[in-house]
């Protein structure tokens, strides 16, 4: 009987591929945006903030997606040839050399992607560290930020002679706005050691390195920049593990999908090796098509020998 034609079309690997794709735009844009944004931020903070590990999201980028698209490729194309053996098959008999080569390559390109799957798992997990740093970031800012608007109402009113001590409006500016740190430390500020809660304490954050003299930012200006940059980052987070999702889900469904391929390819493959052709050339029927031979009888009861 033969088969519909629908049997013969590579419905699941197409949609995988095409969800795959989708993906891998997704997660590019959104993990490049969440990148950009906290590099800005750095920038933003001093020439001496640096973090090293941001560099490698950037490879991480260039080198999963080419190497996901390229594989994702070579699964589809198996797919493709599969329907290919399997209409052959269906037509003109099996053909045991390229179900063998077939199987053996099919085989081995199972294996890379296996690893790109781990290797997706992993970089999913890298991905959720950066979002939870990029949220530790944006909100010790805020609280900064807020810490500043909560005492300067205080701070305005010390601008004077406090207490027999000579405030200058410099050391106060100089102190972002802290006045006790201002008097007591007219020199050398600002310190890592005495950065009070109106500043940000880049030191306190162990995946930045920073020169200590420029670890304490006091500056409203810079530190507001920090906050839309990291909040801008956080929005784009959810776009990035979106689109990841998609990579790992449907990858994961294509390799089911090359799997199976993979098992009928060896039925056929068992199937026609099997089996011998019939007087009609076919599979033929009874003995003759199971490829055994008639052992003849004396008539008597028993078998000749």
């Amino acid at each position: 009987m033969a088969r519909p034609l629908l049997y013969y079309l590579p419905l699941v690997p197409s949609i995988c591929m095409v969800c795959m794709i989708i993906g891998v735009g997704v997660w590019v844009h959104y993990t490049a945006e969440v990148l950009h944004q906290v590099e800005y931020a750095l920038e933003v903070l001093g020439p001496t903030v640096t973090a090293d590990n941001l560099g490698r999201g950037v490879e991480a980028i260039k080198g999963t997606s080419s190497s996901y698209l390229l594989l994702a490729c070579a699964l589809f194309g198996l797919g493709l040839y599969r329907r290919l053996l399997s209409a052959q098959h269906d037509t003109s008999g099996p053909n045991p050399k390229q179900l063998l080569i077939y199987r053996a390559v099919n085989a081995g390109v199972h294996f890379l992607w296996w690893l790109v799957m781990v290797w997706v798992v992993l970089l999913w997990a890298g991905l959720a560290v950066l979002a939870i740093l990029t949220w530790v970031g944006k909100r010790a800012v805020r609280q900064v930020l807020a810490n500043q608007a909560a005492m300067a109402p205080l701070y305005s009113r010390w601008a004077g002679d406090v207490a027999g001590w000579a405030l200058p409006p410099d050391a106060l500016a100089a102190a972002g706005g802290d006045v006790i740190v201002a008097i007591t430390r007219r020199s050398g500020w600002p310190a890592v050691l005495t950065c009070p809660s109106t500043c940000a304490n880049l030191q306190l954050f162990q995946f930045l390195a920073v020169d200590s003299s420029q670890a304490c930012v006091c500056d409203q200006g810079v530190l507001s920049t920090v906050l839309a940059a990291t909040q801008a980052a956080q929005e784009a987070v959810p776009g990035m593990f979106v689109g990841i999702w998609f990579m790992y889900v449907f990858g994961d469904l294509l390799k089911t999908s090359l799997a199976c391929d993979f098992t009928g390819a060896s039925r056929d493959a068992e199937g026609g090796s099997g089996s011998l052709p019939g007087p009609a050339g076919g599979g033929g029927a009874g003995a003759g098509g199971l490829g055994l031979r008639k052992v003849p009888s004396t008539g008597r009861g028993y078998t000749k020998l």
